[in-house]
C-alpha cells in the first residue's frame, strides 16, 4: 500500500472517530430519520385514506364505476407521490441543517432542524426531482429497448390478418431457440447497461446533500460539486461505500428475514451469523447505520473541502460559553 493510499485509509478512520464522537454528543440526530421511517409513512397512509375514500364513493355512485375508479386511482396516486416527495425533501432539509451544525460547531439542537427546512427545502426538492427524472429516463429507455428486442418475436405469434394496416410484417413461423436466447441475452445486456449507468449516477451524486448544505449552493450546483468531489476523492468514496455495505450486510446476517430468529448453522455445514434477536432491535441497528453514515459523509466532505470542523471539545466548550454568558447577564 502506497503512502497516499495509507493516508486515505487513515483519513477515513479519523473521520469515522470524529463522526462517532459527534453522534454520541448529539443523539438528537436520530430524530429526523425516525420521522422519515415512521411518522412520514403514517401521515401518508392517513392522507391516502382521505384521498382514496372520495374516489371509492364517486365510483360507487357512477354509471361507469371502473372508469371513474381508474381515473381517480391515478389522480390519488399522483397526489400521494407529490406529498411523499414534499415530506421527504422537507425532513431531509432539516436533517441536513442539523448535520451541518453538528459538523461545524460540534453541537446541534432541534432549532437547527427548522432552520434547515427554511434554508434547504427548495434545494433538496429540486435535486430530488432532477435525480428522479434521470432515473425515470433510464428506466423508460430500458423498457423501450426491451420492447424493441422482443417485438419481432412477439409479432411472429400474431396472425397476419390481425396486424393493423401499415404495421411492418415480420416473417411468420415460430422463432428459433437461437433467436429467443439472443433476445434474452440482449435484454439482460440492456438492463445491465441501464443499472450500471444508474449506479454510476448514484455514486457520483452521493454527496449532493452535503454539498447543498455545506457549500450553500442550489440543486444543480450541489449535484455538480458532488460529481467533482467524487472524481477527486474516488477511493475515499469507494471506502465509504464498502463500510456501508459491510455494516448493512452484517445487519442483514444477524437479522435474517427482517429480524426474525434462525439457527447457528447454515446449509452444507456453513456457519451463519444468524442470531435470535427481535425485529425492534434490527430497526435500532438500521437507524444507527443510517444516522451515522449521514453524519460521517458530512464530516468527510467538510474535511476534504477545507472547511473548519468542530474541535473534539467543542460541545463542552460551547456549553461552558453559554453558561458563562448567562451568568454574566
Amino acid at each position: 500500500m502506497s503512502a497516499c493510499e495509507l493516508g486515505k485509509v487513515m483519513d477515513l478512520i479519523e473521520a469515522f472517530k470524529k463522526a462517532a464522537e459527534l453522534l454520541k454528543s448529539n443523539l438528537i440526530l436520530f430524530l429526523p430519520p425516525l420521522i422519515l421511517a415512521y411518522l412520514v409513512p403514517a401521515a401518508l397512509a392517513l392522507a391516502g385514506l382521505y384521498i382514496f375514500a372520495p374516489v371509492l364513493i364517486a365510483a360507487a355512485n357512477s354509471p361507469a364505476p371502473l372508469t371513474v375508479f381508474g381515473l381517480g386511482l391515478l389522480i390519488a396516486g399522483l397526489w400521494i407521490v407529490v406529498l411523499a416527495l414534499l415530506a421527504y425533501a422537507y425532513v431531509l432539509a432539516g436533517w441536513a441543517g442539523m448535520n451541518k451544525h453538528a459538523t461545524m460547531t460540534g453541537e446541534t439542537t432541534f432549532n437547527d432542524f427548522w432552520s434547515g427546512t427554511k434554508a434547504y427545502f427548495g434545494r433538496m426538492l429540486g435535486a430530488i426531482i432532477v435525480l428522479a427524472v434521470i432515473y425515470i429516463v433510464l428506466f423508460v429507455l430500458g423498457v423501450a429497448a426491451t420492447f424493441a428486442v422482443f417485438l419481432p418475436l412477439v409479432t411472429r405469434f400474431i396472425p397476419p390478418g390481425i396486424v393493423p394496416g401499415g404495421f411492418p410484417l415480420f416473417p411468420g413461423g415460430m422463432p428459433g431457440i437461437s433467436q429467443i436466447v439472443a433476445a434474452v441475452g440482449n435484454t439482460i445486456g440492456v438492463w445491465l447497461i441501464v443499472l450500471t449507468v444508474a449506479g454510476l449516477v448514484f455514486l457520483f451524486t452521493v454527496f449532493w446533500v452535503q454539498s447543498a448544505a455545506l457549500d450553500n449552493v442550489g440543486p444543480l450546483g450541489a449535484l455538480s460539486r458532488s460529481i467533482s468531489f467524487v472524481k477527486n476523492n474516488f477511493k475515499t468514496t469507494l471506502g465509504i461505500a464498502a463500510l456501508y455495505t459491510i455494516a448493512t450486510a452484517f445487519t442483514g446476517q444477524i437479522f435474517p428475514g427482517g429480524g426474525g430468529g434462525g439457527g447457528a448453522g447454515g446449509g452444507n455445514g456453513a456457519f451463519s451469523f444468524t442470531m435470535i434477536i427481535p425485529a425492534p432491535l434490527e430497526a435500532i441497528f438500521r437507524l444507527l447505520i443510517t444516522t451515522f453514515f449521514m453524519l460521517y459523509m458530512f464530516v468527510i466532505y467538510a474535511d476534504k473541502t477545507g472547511k473548519t470542523l468542530a474541535s473534539k471539545t467543542s460541545p463542552e466548550t460551547a456549553r461552558r460559553t453559554r453558561k458563562t454568558a448567562r451568568s454574566a447577564r
